[in-house]
């Protein structure tokens, strides 16, 4: 856009996608404005973050808990001593409980980890995050529960993680908990899950509405004609399908049409299949993709409901212009890292080390940081006035 290579859609998108128009919010659109115009579709997929847990539902039967009494972490803690004491493992994979949107923050930009403000503010006051006492309270949490033994000594791999899962050397997991995610869960560990959402209220911000968009090339001769397809690849579930899953009776078959649930043909895996991008988000609408796995019907519907009812942030559309900061953002960023991810995840506590963090922080320049991304927030709300 700040080159001028994309083309406005403000008007395209109600005269020549309309219902690609009328499927979002007024307020989901905002976010993918830059200097009062539209420059690129949302791709629906999940777009606040419902953190929250996902635990072998096998545990929870046989200690006799259930996730209908839990709406915060610590919620979990008598689970998670009951498993450690009577299975013998870590409870727990993961590493800290600080997830902002949890805590109702705006992260603002995902590549600053320091800063953000509160969703609801509507004085847009930009914090430190260490400051808060949220993040105190999460940073106790995670001290607790690393110091009882529920989570890992140290960060693991992914591969790992996932081995020692599926071996049974963990009983729980937390994550963005969206619809589906228990089918998605038992496919990478190998256990039936039940899955509970903790955030509330859910947010929506600018990262999580606008993290794949379609645009139009601003010299495109025929921009209306780019608008239909877009159009098309956003409400045809038939061409969305064909672009994302390939051609039915080559590459998938129906397992349940009534149901929208596919499957690879008979003798045809997803190692062997001749078209099997795996990569929904990058074509349109992810809602209109054929299920695969029947435990996933209905996870898009409840899922647009999540999207549709979510808290939009008081900062939604707005993007930070690291450009005046970004020698303080290096620096703060490797503060951050050598100073602050201990206390997140546990490995000292907070009154230890937050004082000498703080300082640290200060010095690297976070409350330059704070000022210039407060002001740009400012003009930012002053041009929509």
């Amino acid at each position: 856009m700040a080159n001028g290579v994309l083309y406005s859609l403000d008007e395209l998108l109600p005269q020549y996608a309309p219902g690609l128009w009328n499927s979002m919010p007024e307020t989901t659109w905002e976010a993918a404005r830059v200097q009062g115009h539209i420059y690129g579709v949302i791709n629906q997929q999940i777009f606040p973050k419902p953190w929250g847990v996902h635990v072998r539902t096998d545990l929870l039967q046989k200690y006799n808990f259930s996730l209908d009494d839990v709406a915060h972490w610590e919620d979990m803690e008598p689970f998670l001593a009951a498993v450690a004491e009577g299975e013998g493992i870590t409870p727990v994979l993961g590493d800290n409980l600080w997830r902002s949107q949890y805590w109702g923050y705006d992260p603002l930009d995902d590549g600053i980890a320091a800063i953000g403000m509160a969703a609801a503010d509507t004085t847009l006051t930009v914090v430190n995050f260490l400051e808060t006492d949220e993040f105190k309270k999460a940073a106790e949490i995670t001290k607790r529960w690393y110091d009882n033994g529920w989570l890992p000594l140290e960060t693991l791999p992914r591969d790992e993680s996932q081995a020692m899962f599926r071996a049974g050397q963990f009983a729980m997991g937390y994550h963005v908990e969206k619809p589906g995610n228990d089918v998605e869960s038992k496919n990478a560990y190998g256990w039936d899950f039940t899955i509970k959402n903790l955030t509330d209220p859910l947010i929506i911000d600018t990262a999580g509405t606008t993290a794949t968009l379609n645009a139009i090339c601003a010299s495109s001769p025929h921009p209306e004609a780019a608008m239909q397809i877009l159009e098309l690849f956003n409400t045809n579930a038939q061409v969305y399908n064909t672009l994302a899953r390939g051609v039915e009776g080559v590459h998938w078959v129906w397992e349940d049409e009534a149901n929208k649930v596919m499957r690879f043909p008979d003798g045809v895996t997803a190692d062997t299949s001749t078209y099997n991008p795996n990569g929904d988000w990058m074509f349109g609408n992810q809602f209109n993709a054929y299920y695969r796995d029947p435990a996933q019907v209905g996870a898009w519907e409840a899922t647009k409901l999540m999207n549709d009812t979510a808290f939009p942030s008081e900062a939604l559309g707005f993007v930070v212009d690291r450009t005046p900061i970004e020698t303080e953002v290096a620096q703060v960023t490797a503060v951050w890292k050598e100073q602050v991810e201990p206390i997140m995840n546990g490995w000292v506590a907070w009154d230890d080390a937050a004082p000498d963090a703080m300082a640290k922080l200060e010095e690297a320049g976070i409350n330059r940081i704070i000022d210039e991304v407060e002001s740009q927030l400012q003009a930012w709300k002053a041009s929509k006035e």
